[in-house]
């Protein structure tokens, strides 16, 4: 490997370091705080779900108690040890944020700023730091995200197949993993990625995701489709006294105010920027879930994963970052990829211009 390889990787590295030091702060503020209060009722009935292993419950699917008779066998059920896959996931969430922002073109303060905006969102810190359905809902929505972005960028479409094993995994997670599956199936038949819709690796990763999620489905028709009735009963009741300003105004609140103007960048980027324009179908993801959700009557977090995949923050993140000029490849949502690299390259060469390269 040349040295003018060599420096290239050890600038990307040190990305990936940046992206790792913010999520070991999450990790130990996790770790420091989630034993400050006692169990949840929802880890409770989960805890008693995995005393009844299956592949189905009547009011959630299966992957939590699954997960939960993991964290009680090898860790124990004190509150650190059945929080701490729940924290992992949560520095996971950050490194995959940074990680979907550096694809998107984002030099190092971007990403920074994309991690940390997942770092102090109030929906987060809350849900990763119990072992609930919530926890793990970002990373399967932003990891399909991410694949996405990488099909589109490098037209690597065996990725299919990868978007359908996490698809398949987030829906024994919860069903509403189908939302996304809907909002995908809209943004492809609007341009410019309808040309996927014929790709056949596209269709194998759809029948990838439903053979994961076939022994739940099993589970419901032998059940009497329980999980369906539950939903329509929570409908009425709870889900049915939520107004849509108070779903809208809920987003704000949730995700922090502070990162109101990153998210809101970041959707103007995939439906409206030029620069965008590739990845028009997240953008499209993001307000297809957001109308299902409020004809649904949802709950305000229930549209917590679309912002954690980043199609609506760390693009937005980019772009604050090269408003500022504070980046050095912080070319965000106006640069592509190609950008940043023809920076790392001029500044190797003013390096070994100064003797050190």
């Amino acid at each position: 490997m040349s040295g003018e390889s060599r420096s290239i990787e050890e600038v990307r590295k040190n990305g990936l370091t940046l992206l790792m030091v913010f999520a070991a702060i999450k990790l130990v503020l996790h770790l420091i705080l989630n034993s400050r209060y006692g169990y949840h009722r929802d880890e409770l009935y989960f805890l008693a779900c995995a005393e009844h292993m299956d592949f189905g419950y009547v009011d959630h699917s299966p992957l939590v108690p699954w997960i939960a008779f993991v964290a009680r066998s090898l860790l124990g059920d004190s509150l650190p040890a059945l929080r701490f896959i729940p924290a992992l996931a949560g520095a996971g969430t950050v490194i995959l944020t940074g990680l979907i922002a550096r694809e998107l073109g984002a030099g190092r303060f971007a990403q920074a700023l994309a991690a940390l905006s997942i770092i102090i969102a109030p929906v987060y810190l809350r849900a990763q730091n119990m072992l609930h359905i919530p926890t793990f809902e970002p990373l399967f929505w932003g990891g399909c995200a991410y694949l996405i972005i990488r099909i589109i960028k490098y037209e690597r479409t065996r990725l299919w197949l990868w978007v359908g094993a996490l698809a398949g995994v987030g829906l024994m997670n919860k069903p509403t993993m189908l939302f996304f599956g809907v909002g995908l199936a809209v943004g492809l038949v609007l341009r410019p990625a309808r040309k996927y819709l014929l790709n056949k690796w596209l269709w194998a990763g759809g029948a990838l995701a439903f053979l994961i999620f076939l022994p739940n489905l099993i589970w419901q028709a032998t059940h009497g489709w329980a999980t369906l009735a539950f939903a329509a009963n929570l409908n009425k009741g709870t889900m049915s006294r939520i107004s849509s300003v108070e779903f809208l105004f809920g987003q704000l609140l949730y995700l922090h105010p502070f990162n109101a103007p990153i998210w809101i960048a970041g959707l103007w980027y995939y439906l409206r920027a030029e620069a965008g324009r590739p990845y028009r179908v997240l953008g499209w993801v993001y307000v297809t879930v957001l109308v299902l959700l409020l004809v649904a009557k949802s709950k305000i977090y229930y549209l917590a994963p679309a912002y954690a995949w980043p199609g609506v923050g760390e693009s937005g993140c980019g772009g604050c970052a090269h408003r500022r000029g504070t980046d050095l490849g912080a070319s965000g949502t106006t640069h592509s990829a190609h950008r940043e690299d023809q920076l790392v390259h001029h500044h190797l060469h003013l390096w070994r211009a100064q003797g050190r390269a």
